[in-house]
């Protein structure tokens, strides 16, 4: 589905000749005349209504088989930047999620500088992931050429635009995130600005300031549990005393106890000295346990007297020790299902202060995108290298399952970038792993969920199916045809219909 973007100006819809009475369309209607659009958008100021209006019918009556839409922005100056950037990341939020399969493009002929400048940023970074277009004028047209022009931003002429550059935390009426959070934001990468996530962070960081709270992060594999626990340590008023990181999954079942609470010398064969537990190390700071649902039942007792009474005892030892420590605890597993169960102990469950839930990456899909720039351009600084996801490749990554969330979204990055053929990573530059343990059909299913539509994920599937087909057949369309099923017309006209060029 080919979507245009565009503002509309002052030469929009377009005007009379005067020397012989003919219309000359305008910038958009140029636009809309070069290529076949499912869906143009137009964004109209206040001061522009009458003219977008014109516009939309100019363009109905040109395409009955294209839908054009208007939104209107309501900004009293059309020259200022902050107020065109907000209106633009809000309502491609929108426009985004009730096209989930659309192959953006971005037309910067209409509209104020600004309004280009907003559109160029935007797109450069990966925060939009659509194609520029821009109108030549006709004496900049060679003979039998299109006047329409893409602007690849991947092309090595271009100065790099990081998503450094532009606020990775969306600040907005509804997100007045303090100084000391989007700092915190920037420092450890936590990238986005779906609201589920924000609720999340802020959630978080709430918790992180009452120094005695004790913290449940839940989560799947990989959505970031440990980039929350590094805000709530740079938020907590313990943060001077550091976080001890312990990961519950790799401890052996029998050193848990000695590990976690320490132990004195003689304990137990092997105990030649006496060794301070991870709680001990943590005295005054944070302990940050991962993976909280491995621990043993017969330890969780322990840490619940720990919790309650801010006291352990140490393996060997005759007396208790006090300890004072704001304890962060992660788990992807169903602790409440646990609990029913008996493997997790319900008072121990009850203890901690509050739970964060922070949402899967399938559900925060507009945040994908600007994710992945973060991403790549954090592994090109590390490599000395200039990779860019083209448009095409970020919209792959947009409709992906990514059942290994953030963790999987940066392997999969990395890996692309690694071996890539150049510097521009396309989306058939992508690569994929499945994930241990999964069947091959389930590689790339999305989760079904809020904002999921089902038919424009097949009807994506069928486009990635035929370019493959294409590429695997050196772009002859009747083995590609044969290839899929299809007869020669069929394909010839999927191709047309959905405006592949081959």
């Amino acid at each position: 589905m080919n979507i245009l973007l565009t503002f509309t100006g002052n030469h929009d819809p377009g005007r009379l000749d005067a020397a012989d009475g003919h219309f000359r369309a305008g910038p958009v209607l140029a636009v809309v005349a070069e290529r076949a659009w499912d869906v143009v958008v137009l964004f109209s100021t206040p001061r522009m209504a009458e003219r977008t209006t014109a516009t939309r019918e100019k363009i109905c009556s040109m395409r009955p088989d294209c839908r054009a839409e208007i939104v209107d922005v309501p900004l009293a100056d059309p020259t200022n930047y902050a107020g065109i950037f907000n209106q633009l990341r809000n309502h491609f939020a929108v426009i985004s999620k009730h096209y989930p399969d659309g192959e953006y493009f971005i037309s910067v002929s209409s509209g104020t500088p600004h309004m280009h400048a907003a559109w160029l940023l935007l797109a450069a970074s990966g925060e939009i992931p659509a194609t520029l277009l821009q109108v030549n004028p006709p004496e900049f047209v060679p003979e039998g050429k299109s006047c329409l022009q893409e602007i690849d931003f991947t092309r090595k002429e271009f100065p790099r635009i990081s998503s450094q550059d532009l606020v990775l935390i969306e600040e907005s009426d509804q997100q007045d995130l303090d100084a000391a959070l989007l700092a915190a934001c920037k420092e450890t990468g936590l990238v986005g600005g779906d609201p589920r996530f924000y609720q999340a962070l802020r959630r978080a960081a709430v918790l992180a300031t009452y120094p005695d709270s004790h913290i449940l992060l839940l989560g799947e594999t990989g959505a970031g549990k440990e980039g929350f626990s590094q805000i709530i340590n740079r938020l907590s008023p313990r943060n001077s005393k550091g976080m001890v990181v312990v990961n519950c999954s790799s401890i052996p079942e029998n050193l848990f106890e000695s590990q976690l609470f320490g132990h004195r010398k003689g304990a137990f064969t092997g105990a030649t000295s006496d060794h301070k537990g991870k709680f001990q190390l943590a005295h005054g700071g944070l302990l940050f346990l991962d993976e909280i649902g491995e621990l043993p039942i017969g330890v969780q007792a322990k840490l619940l007297r720990a919790l309650e009474q801010g006291e352990i005892e140490p393996l060997g030892a005759q007396a208790p020790v006090k300890v004072s420590v704001q304890v962060i605890a992660a788990t992807n597993r169903d602790l409440r299902t646990m609990v029913g169960e008996g493997t997790f102990r319900e008072d121990l469950y009850q203890r901690f202060t509050a739970t964060v839930e922070i949402p899967p990456l399938r559900y925060r899909r507009t945040d994908i995108p600007k994710l992945a720039v973060f991403l790549l351009d954090s592994w090109n600084r590390r490599n000395g290298k200039s990779r860019r996801l083209s448009s095409a490749a970020l919209r792959t990554l947009t409709t992906y399952g990514w059942p290994g969330n953030v963790r999987e979204l940066r392997k999969v990055v990395e890996q692309s970038a690694m071996f890539a053929n150049g510097d521009r990573i396309a989306a058939k530059d992508l690569v994929f792993e499945a994930p241990v343990g999964s069947r091959p059909l389930e590689l790339q299913l999305p989760e079904p969920g809020s904002g999921f539509d089902l038919n424009a994920y097949l009807d994506d599937l069928k486009r990635r199916m035929v370019e493959k087909a294409l590429e695997r057949t050196e772009g002859v369309q009747a083995r590609a045809a044969r290839a899929l099923g299809w007869s020669p017309q069929v394909m010839h006209q999927f191709l047309k219909t959905k405006n592949i060029n081959r």
